[in-house]
């Protein structure tokens, strides 16, 4: 042992920096997330149009 800890399994792709360790499957959550975040905002409530409901 060399002092530094290891994943026991590799996750496939991952990306290192010196802050941030990111594989490509937190990617994609990330990236979803991000589209979600968008049509939230996009997509208009639906309108209470006629009716006297108050």
């Amino acid at each position: 042992m060399n002092g530094h800890l290891s994943p026991p399994i590799h996750a496939g792709w991952a990306w290192q920096f010196s802050w941030l360790n990111l594989s490509a499957a937190d990617l994609i959550v990330v990236g979803l997330m991000v589209v979600v975040f968008v049509l939230a905002i996009v997509i208009p409530f639906p309108d209470h149009k006629g009716g006297d409901d108050e």
